[in-house]
């Protein structure tokens, strides 16, 4: 499936960015034909005109989850689960980005479990997912803004505070506790914890940065890994199940 962007939008980022020239085609025009390369069944063509589109800085996760189907379709796992990771992170409520995820993720090699949150969490994550981390964040000012002008009106009147205003705000310093708890996890899981695909067929996890050192584990494309911590040309990374090696940078990819 491919999803088209709302007619104008491209070409408005690019217009801003100063990408657009006289004799080259708008990046709208590149999209669109990217489409129907992809709809042709071309999908090399489709997957290196998203990717330019990407390159000029128009990120839209439409277009990351375009070229993640265009990759998958031409053999690219590693690239095309990158391209869906990244897709998830801009949109993290869309459903058929998550579904084609895990649809890509079953052809790995490597198959590492994660922790499935319990039925209530699940439920949880999902409504964050839905509003996502900025509208979170918004709702978070939101809050803190009426805290301050509860405060503000109380402490000019007369009276100070009544037991009603009192409660009013007692109810939004909880609500705004229990919106800021929401941000946090979120941005936690959603944005704070750096991430890397592997995208080489395999490679292997040492026990330190250096290729003198020994070898723990085998990584195959596709695999998604934490990112623990970096040194010149290496990547320490993390598996769910614990795992922990280093391999070379060029091996993996950030989401």
């Amino acid at each position: 499936m491919i999803r088209r962007l709302m007619h104008g939008f491209v070409l408005a980022i690019a217009i801003g960015a100063g990408l657009r020239t006289a004799r080259a085609a708008s990046p709208e025009q590149t999209f669109d034909e990217a489409c129907k390369a992809y709809e042709q069944g071309h999908w090399d063509e489709a997957a290196d005109s998203f990717q330019g589109l990407l390159r000029y800085g128009l990120a839209d996760w439409r277009l990351e989850y375009n070229l993640a189907n265009a990759e998958y379709k031409r053999g690219r796992l590693g690239e095309a689960i990158l391209h869906y990771e990244r897709a998830r992170r801009l949109e993290p409520s869309d459903r058929d980005i998550v579904a084609n995820l895990a649809i890509a993720r079953g052809k790995i090699r490597d198959v590492v479990e994660e922790d499935e949150a319990p039925g209530l969490l699940h439920a949880l994550r999902f409504a964050q997912d839905r509003l996502g981390v900025a509208a979170q964040a918004a709702l978070l000012l939101a809050g803190v803004w009426l805290i301050a002008g509860i405060v503000t009106f109380c402490g000019s009147r007369p009276g100070g505070f009544t037991p009603g205003l009192g409660w009013t705000l007692a109810t939004a310093l909880f609500v705004t506790g229990l919106a800021f708890l929401s941000w946090r996890a979120s941005w936690a899981r959603l944005e704070g914890t750096p991430r890397a695909v592997i995208l080489k067929p395999s490679v292997e996890a040492l026990a330190g940065p250096g290729l003198n050192n020994a070898s723990l584990f085998t990584l195959h494309e596709g695999t998604t890994a934490t990112i623990q911590s970096e040194r010149e040309g290496w990547l320490q990374v993390t598996l769910p199940n614990g795992l922990s090696g280093w391999v070379v940078r060029d091996a993996a990819e950030r989401i």
